[in-house]
């Protein structure tokens, strides 16, 4: 009788075989871990199947096509037979003991029901992209998820601290994601998981390298599109969501009226924002002092600017539009625990 695997690696990927490859030689390096399965989920790319087993040849590939990837996880959990489903992007690179360090943490916090890490630059990453994840990491371009960016103490955590590039869920109470979101769906899914009582655990160990994006219009669409996903999120759920993601959207809505408030009631409506670009001028010093370049700080500014519109336009956006398409919102705690 084969041996349930203790970790089901869930991967989500499509026409980027490269970086696939390079993560699942990661996968074909780990030393000491536990018995673990790798299922693949792809678009109807015909050569990821042959990428895949090509590093394993046991593993388990689907193909859904035009998808989202919300409903491509989804799909890999009616088939996943692990104690810990470990969703892992397919652009990212870590260290042979990540499968180890996952189940020391299972086992040493058997209560928690979630465990994460954060996801680094990559060393080989150009400058534009160690800029952008330095900013990333800040408090000012981040606020409270910055710590999904970064190396922060180990502990008890909450949605903040996660991202699905890197996440692992038991699966005793594991439900589905919602596949009406376009992006954030792991931040839906674990409000949902918080609001029940389950709780979280973070460890700085449980990290992973995550590739960046290449250019500025790649940053700005990662940006409106991770806003858009927390807009959707906020709509779904009502006002319970941390006021520090409406902050953005606040921002592009004040500069939008800026120029008439400064009609009706004169300068002091700018005050704010002269405040404003006092804190993103403070932010990317601090930025650039970190990554020891005093030239990276225009780089800073303008990655700060840019995470806080698009991200605020792309909460506004999904607020007021409805998802394209609809489709129940099933959870299934039950069938996922019964294999």
């Amino acid at each position: 009788m084969p041996v349930e695997p203790l970790i089901s690696v869930c991967i989500v990927t499509g026409r980027r075989n490269g970086m696939l490859d390079e993560a699942l030689r990661c996968l074909q390096d780990q030393l000491d871990s536990p018995t673990f399965e790798v299922l693949v989920c792809a678009d109807a790319d015909p050569t990821v199947e042959a990428t895949v087993r090509a590093r394993f040849p046991d593993a388990t590939v689907v193909h859904v096509p035009k998808t989202l990837p919300s409903a491509g996880r989804n799909h890999l959990l009616g088939i996943a037979r692990g104690e810990l489903l470990y969703f892992l992007d397919d652009d990212i690179l870590f260290g042979p003991r990540l499968l180890a360090r996952l189940a020391e943490l299972a086992e040493a916090h058997p209560d928690c029901g979630v465990y994460g890490g954060p996801n680094d630059t990559p060393r080989r990453s150009s400058r534009f992209q160690r800029v952008q994840g330095a900013v990333l990491a800040s408090l000012v371009a981040s606020g409270p998820v910055r710590r999904r960016y970064g190396r922060h103490p180990e502990g008890r955590a909450d949605e903040r601290w996660f991202i699905l590039c890197n996440l692992a869920v038991r699966r005793t109470v594991m439900r589905r994601f919602d596949e009406e979101l376009v992006c954030a769906e792991e931040n839906a899914l674990l409000s949902e998981l918080h609001a029940v009582g389950v709780t979280m655990h973070y460890d700085p160990e449980l990290s992973v390298f995550h590739e960046r994006r290449s250019d500025l219009r790649g940053f700005v669409q990662q940006m409106h599109k991770y806003g858009r996903g927390r807009g959707q999120v906020i709509r779904r759920d009502g006002i319970h969501t941390h006021p520090a993601f409406l902050l953005p959207a606040g921002l592009v809505a004040y500069l939008a009226v800026a120029p008439l408030l400064w009609l009706l009631v004169g300068p002091i409506a700018l005050v704010p924002a002269g405040g404003y670009v006092a804190v993103v001028l403070g932010g990317a010093a601090k930025v650039a002092s970190s990554m020891k370049r005093a030239t990276d700080a225009p780089l800073a500014a303008l990655l700060i600017v840019v995470v806080h519109g698009c991200y605020g336009t792309g909460v506004i956006r999904g607020l007021l539009r409805k998802p394209r398409r609809r489709t129940p919102r099933r959870t299934a705690p039950a069938e996922l625990s019964s294999r």
